[in-house]
């Protein structure tokens, strides 16, 4: 299948995210995704927020966690936002900010952050909302580590796997042990 786009095709991200019933793309330098309707097998645009677009920020599409709506989150400035989908006729482009937060004191409680203003906002930003709807922001640093904000409990806390290790990118839900066990040989 052909797909005319009106962008540069190197500045789409390989990875999807499927979110809602569709399968989202990152557009890089772009204020919208690209979206397939894997029943109709049709490609579209969505428009991120304005404040996002217009901005260029870094930014993830996932869901919510309790009742499944598409969502979009950012770090950025060292303040997280959250917004839905929503029809509202004061939202936009079509999102309602469902909550805001600054993240300089979250960050002071936090041990092994950077403690200044700069790198805070150069090195840290959102990597993906988890797809199990878990309810977790995955933040991620230049040398500093990667971490979960759970929207729950607002807190954050560092991510690392047994023995200390940090988890990779993308951060998947299991990691298959080495060897495994189908890999094995019989003793």
């Amino acid at each position: 299948m052909e797909v005319k786009t009106d962008f540069n095709d190197r500045c789409i991200e390989g990875r999807s995210v499927h979110a809602a019933g569709n399968i989202y793309w990152h557009i890089c330098n772009s204020g919208r995704l690209l979206v397939l309707d894997p029943a109709t097998m049709q490609f579209s645009y969505l428009s991120v927020p304005s404040e996002l677009g217009d901005h260029f920020f870094k930014f993830r599409i996932g869901e919510m966690p309790e009742d499944g709506r598409l969502c979009i989150g950012t770090v950025e400035n060292e303040e997280m936002q959250l917004s839905v989908r929503g029809g509202d006729k004061c939202s936009d482009n079509g999102w309602l900010l469902e909550w805001k937060l600054n993240l300089c004191e979250v960050y002071d409680m936090v041990p092994g952050l950077p403690r200044d203003t700069t790198n805070r906002i150069l090195g840290v930003w959102l990597s993906d909302i988890d797809a199990g709807r878990t309810g977790k922001l995955f933040i991620k640093t230049w040398g500093y580590g990667r971490y979960a904000f759970s929207l729950e409990t607002r807190k954050l806390e560092r991510l690392t796997m047994e023995g200390g290790k940090e988890y990779g990118h993308p951060i998947y839900a299991y990691v298959l042990a080495w060897p495994p066990a189908f890999l094995a040989q019989d003793c």
